[in-house]
């Protein structure tokens, strides 16, 4: 009797151990920091709800010919969307120097927009960002679509953050304004670290990160777009 008792704590053991295993495989994994260096941070005193897009500007110095201009998202539990951003020269002033900045010529579902880069860091695996459209959309503030033409970014990344990016011509010394609209579906007011943004500009990507190739196809989570879509569903449901 006294093996089979030992036996059975044994087993109940090894059960209990799997079961804790089998949790932490499948639980997301913490939050990391934000890359350092950022030129504009969202979570902040007076930052109140985004029900609807709201226009952000940061500042910066050029120190390189090439300035990589970055925007950064996490959103836990539900989602940014992230559109018309414009970086302007304000010394010497020639337009936008963002390609695409509304994201007219990607194709919905494209998880690198065409004209774009992405970097993420290793930690983030789920909810990563895509291009979406609406009206309708579940990405967008009040179900109100792109702000402006036919599609948007959306991001909802829980884990660590995951970002746009263009390298831009500059000249060391002038003066830049970095724009961008934002929303969030959230209803909560953005805080850090569970909701927040980062906009960087630097003669590098920021550190820490990786940047990841565009993909053959759109089937990046093995169902296309319409996997995409029932993603986005499921983190929305409670």
């Amino acid at each position: 009797m006294k093996n089979t008792m030992n036996t059975m704590k044994l087993g109940l053991g090894t059960v209990a151990s799997a079961l804790l295993f089998a949790a932490l495989a499948v639980a997301p994994a913490r939050a990391q920091n934000p890359p350092p260096g950022w030129i504009f941070q969202l979570a902040g005193p007076g930052q109140g709800v985004l029900s609807n897009y709201q226009e952000y500007t940061a500042t910066f110095t050029a120190d390189s010919n090439l300035t990589y201009v970055s925007f950064a998202f996490r959103e836990q539990p539900a989602f940014f969307a992230f559109d018309d951003a414009s970086v302007v020269d304000l010394t010497h002033p020639n337009g936008n120097m963002l390609n695409d900045a509304g994201f007219t010529n990607a194709q919905v579902g494209q998880t690198v927009p065409t004209g774009w880069g992405r970097w993420i860091q290793p930690i983030d695996t789920s909810f990563i960002g895509l291009v979406s459209n609406g009206p309708g959309s579940s990405c967008a503030p009040n179900q109100g679509g792109p702000l402006s033409g036919g599609n948007f970014w959306c991001d909802g990344s829980v884990q660590g953050y995951d970002a746009l990016w263009q390298a831009l011509n500059t000249h060391p010394g002038d003066s830049y304004q970095v724009s961008f609209y934002l929303g969030d579906n959230s209803g909560e007011v953005p805080v850090d670290p569970s909701i927040d943004m980062f906009a960087y500009a630097g003669d590098s990507l920021p550190n820490g990160t990786e940047n990841l190739p565009e993909p053959s196809s759109l089937a990046l989570f093995g169902t296309g777009v319409l996997g995409v879509a029932g993603m986005i569903r499921r983190k929305l449901s409670p």
